[in-house]
Parts: structure tokens; sequence; C-alpha cells
């Protein structure tokens, strides 16, 4: 995943801000098509819930730094999801992981504009902004999506 620091603390303009949030809020639909798409029970099981295992991941971290953001309380560095305790279907992970992105979406965008303001150091990555943890996730939706297709194709190949 690409470092939250990587990416422009602020958007541009609300309109940026806007198509943001909307491809944040997407990720869940499109891998509900990727996942309908293929057979998540044979050879690609194990790679797609390593992949999925990531965005669970990541989705836990970023509630995470919103509420460090939120609150001005330092950042829970132990905040991880161990790969055990992730469901053994694909399709569960990816639940749970809509679920953390609903939760995570609903305390951004209620917010309004305030949100461009919200910062908090976050360890080896320093300083970011929610602007910043949003972008990073949005990429690592991008990538995790393609691996998810590929995973799937090759299990079919």
């Amino acid at each position: 995943m690409t470092a939250p620091a990587a990416f422009a603390a602020r958007p541009l303009g609300e309109m940026e801000w806007e198509e943001l949030l909307v491809r944040y809020e997407i990720t869940p639909r499109a891998l509900n098509a990727a996942l309908d798409d293929g057979d998540t029970a044979g050879p690609a099981r194990e790679r797609l819930r390593g992949l999925l295992g990531a965005l669970v991941r990541t989705e836990l971290r970023t509630a995470a730094l919103f509420e460090a953001m939120r609150s001005g309380a330092a950042l829970d560095a132990g905040v991880t999801s161990d790969d055990d305790a992730l469901p053994e279907e694909p399709r569960a992970i990816r639940d749970q992981f809509a679920r953390l992105r609903a939760r995570n979406f609903a305390a951004v965008q209620r917010r309004g504009l305030e949100v461009w303001d919200w910062r908090t150091h976050a360890g080896p990555d320093g300083e970011v902004s929610a602007y910043q943890v949003i972008q990073a996730s949005c990429a690592l939706d991008g990538e995790t999506l393609a691996g998810i297709r590929e995973a799937l194709r090759g299990a079919v190949a």
C-alpha cells in the first residue's frame, strides 16, 4: 500500500473531495461484482483471502486514524487484524470489509468540509490528513480489484 503521506494533504476543491468520497464509497460494490464473476472456493481462495484481508486491515487502521484525528489522542499503534481471525470464505471477508468501509465513510462524509483539517501523527508515516488516508485506501482498492480479477482469471485458466 502506498503510504498516505505520498498523497496531497488537501483536495484542490470541493469537487475533488466529492469525487474521492464517491470512489471510497463504491469499492464494496465493485468487489461484489468482481467476486460474483468467479469461483472463490477454488484455487484462487488463499490469494483472495490475502487481498481482502489487506483491505480489512487497512479499514481497521483507517478507523483508528479517524478516531485519533477527531479526538486529538495519539494513534493506537496496536491496531491490526490477524489473518487467522478472518473468515474462511472470501465473500465473508468482503462483507466484513464492506461494514468497516461503510462506517469509515459515514465518519467523514457526514462531517462536510471540516474533515479537510483532520490530521494526526501516524507513526512512521508522520502527520497524515484524512484526505491522504482516503487517497491511500482508494489506491489500495484499485490494486486489490486488479489482483482479484487476475486471481480469478488465473483460476479459470
